[in-house]
């Protein structure tokens, strides 16, 4: 099967690789679609590397379409996109999935990371080993990479920092899914699940009094224009998208491209861990210097935080286990691959690599 590799954004077609020409375009080309825009992180420099990858080896004879900012799908349609090959990757927000890939929610569970790659390193591992196995056959889809925000904070409309939980009571808060309800309702906030390119609206016009979402990327959806105060140690939980391709497709390729969409696929992961790490960095310092409020849980704080999401986890584990998925088995792995890699200094490494770039 003869490929090429093609990137489009909107409608600019950019030529990536050997032997592509006018005309070159056919029905084996492969289309990257996901839902977010031009200038997000994600694309510009976790995207932007599998895209590299892929154009330095262009003997692997691969063609790949990219379709962004939900060109082909909302965000919470790219599951369906790439199972039913409108496009054959996807990256897939897994919080508007938690019906179909349950058990790859509980990257949402407050305090469960530290630093991005403290997330990243062990559910990268699990997504191609354990998860694989036990839900992304099921479904079709081969996973590619994983991308892990790093911990969720309150973004509040309000000026002033909280200074007790009752400051949160019945607070209108944006959640991407289930298990960040399970987090908003225990700090006695009122959660609304909502994509992230729909929040500047629905805070701009007061539907919402704050988010539950990540600094890294605030600016990417422009936040910072509809919030004034930010936590920067509430530890909320994070989300994670994973990139899938349609399990036939995976199937029909030779090993030689496998491989290189497996290495093209790593690069991708570790390139949006660090850029989001620096991201997140670089955003507290532009929110101070527009004069908003960043600001640490003080230690009383903190420990309401604590107490008020105890139970999340074991929330999570039983609604899991209930339904006979295996939750709890598989945090447990999750927790075991984070001991191994912390204790062997796979994250402590991948943290300096990216310090060093």
């Amino acid at each position: 099967m003869t490929m090429k590799l093609a990137s489009l954004a909107g409608a600019a077609a950019l030529v990536v690789g050997a032997g592509v020409g006018a005309g070159a375009a056919s029905a084996e080309e492969l289309k990257l679609s996901d839902q977010f825009p031009a200038q997000h992180t994600i694309t510009t420099q976790g995207t932007k590397a599998f895209f590299d990858m892929i154009a330095a080896h262009p003997e692997a004879d691969l063609t790949i379409r990219h379709f962004p900012a939900g060109q082909l799908g909302k965000p919470t349609a790219q599951l369906d996109l790439v199972r039913d090959r409108v496009a054959d990757i996807a990256m897939v927000g897994i919080s508007y999935v938690p019906e179909r890939l349950p058990l790859s929610t509980m990257m949402e569970l407050p305090q469960l990371y530290e630093g991005s790659f403290d997330g990243y390193e062990p559910i990268e591992s699990l997504m191609k080993n354990e998860l694989n196995e036990a839900e992304f056959k099921k479904a079709g889809i081969h996973p590619l990479w994983a991308v892990v925000t790093p911990q969720y904070q309150l973004l509040l409309t309000r000026e002033d920092p909280i200074k007790d939980l009752e400051d949160l009571s019945g607070v209108k808060t944006r959640v991407a899914g289930a298990t960040a309800e399970l987090v908003a309702s225990a700090l006695g906030m009122t959660p609304v699940r909502m994509p992230a390119p729909d929040l500047y609206v629905a805070l701009e016009r007061g539907t919402l009094d704050a988010a539950i979402y990540s600094l890294s990327v605030l600016k990417s959806y422009k936040l910072e224009e509809v919030t004034n105060s930010y936590t920067s140690n509430a530890s909320l939980g994070g989300v994670a998208f994973m990139a899938f391709i349609n399990e036939d497709v995976w199937e029909g390729l030779s090993p030689e491209q496998q491989t290189l969409l497996t290495e093209a696929g790593d690069a991708a992961g570790f390139a949006t861990a660090c850029a989001l790490v620096k991201n997140e960095q670089a955003t507290i310092k532009d929110l101070e210097g527009m004069g908003k409020k960043v600001y640490a849980l003080d230690d009383a704080l903190k420990a309401q935080f604590a107490s008020a999401l105890e139970g999340v986890s074991a929330d999570w584990r039983k609604t899991m286990d209930d339904r006979g998925v295996a939750g709890s088995k598989m945090l447990d792995a999750f927790k075991a691959r984070q001991e191994e890699m912390r204790a062997d200094g796979t994250i402590e490494a991948a943290a300096k690599t990216c310090d060093a770039q």
